[in-house]
């Protein structure tokens, strides 16, 4: 069962603080302390996405009791008048941050109407926009003094300024972290799929000159056979979407990778998940 991330504090007390201090000489020995590793952090992909009053939740948690305590942790911080929209998928064996931040953090961002926080691997991304510099950096500080050991990119724009394509891959990710829906076995988008395409649609047409790539996965359950189409034409029609909602079609291709570049284990069921992903990629 998959388990929260929280920080524990422990006191130690010193030996030296209950025994009489000793001088002792004694050569000196060049000794090269081992550098440890420091593993990693590699949680699964958790996004929140404010529109006005909605706040929808999508990503992959380990359990009902770790979902449960991020829907309890949201309802404390945001109140009863708001609309908690529950997409979140259980998968057994996925990695979860601890959310004690996140009361601190979403009362920073309570005047960022679009706020969209999204946590993946060891990045939290910050999507939005701000009335003014400081709630920006306002936010930011929220972040990370929240989750201290993850990589924060801030990417909280401010009202009025014309939209910025440098870091457009970030927000396009952001909106991505939850892989987008399709329907089992098939090629055909969700509404929640195309919502999620909507934002993405929101974000790149801002930034006319751009070029996409968009890349279907699938994990290794299944044959080639199977998997190499299946992933080729979700592609297709995350494109022919991205397409219909103005996007130029010369600007847009599309292709299939089947199982063959995984992000995760295909060991366990969350790392499937994981793994079964429609990417896109800015050039």
């Amino acid at each position: 069962m998959g388990l929260l991330l929280i920080p524990l504090l422990f006191g130690w007390l010193g030996w030296g603080a209950l025994k009489p201090k000793v001088s002792v000489s004694a050569p000196s020995i060049g000794v090269t302390a081992p550098s440890l590793a420091v593993p990693s952090l590699n949680f699964s992909p958790l996004s929140i996405l404010r529109n006005g009053n909605d706040f929808t939740l999508a990503g992959i948690l380990p359990d009902l009791s770790v979902k449960n305590s991020l829907l309890a942790t949201l309802k404390s911080a945001l109140g009863p008048s708001v609309n908690l929209i529950d997409k979140i998928d259980v998968e057994a064996g996925a990695t979860a941050p601890d959310f004690a931040g996140l009361s601190g953090l979403l009362e920073a961002a309570v005047d960022v109407p679009d706020f969209h926080f999204t946590v993946e691997g060891g990045t939290l991304t910050l999507t939005g926009t701000a009335p003014s510099e400081e709630v920006k950096a306002a936010v930011e500080a929220a972040a990370k003094a929240g989750w201290p050991n993850l990589q924060i990119i801030n990417n909280i724009a401010l009202k009025g300024a014309a939209p910025s394509c440098d870091n457009l891959q970030a927000t396009v990710d952001a909106n991505l972290a939850a892989p987008i829906k399709f329907e089992t076995g098939s090629d055909k988008l969700t509404a929640d799929g195309e919502e999620q395409l909507s934002a993405v649609v929101s974000a790149v047409e801002g930034c006319p000159d751009v070029k996409l790539t968009v890349v279907g996965h699938t994990d290794n359950t299944g044959t080639d056979a199977i998997n190499n189409p299946l992933s080729e034409n979700r592609a297709k029609s995350v494109a022919a979407y991205l397409v219909s909602q103005g996007i130029p079609a010369d600007s847009v291709t599309s292709k299939g990778a089947g199982s063959t570049e995984p992000v995760a284990s295909n060991d366990t069921a969350a790392g499937r998940a994981q793994n079964r992903r429609t990417e896109i990629t800015v050039n």
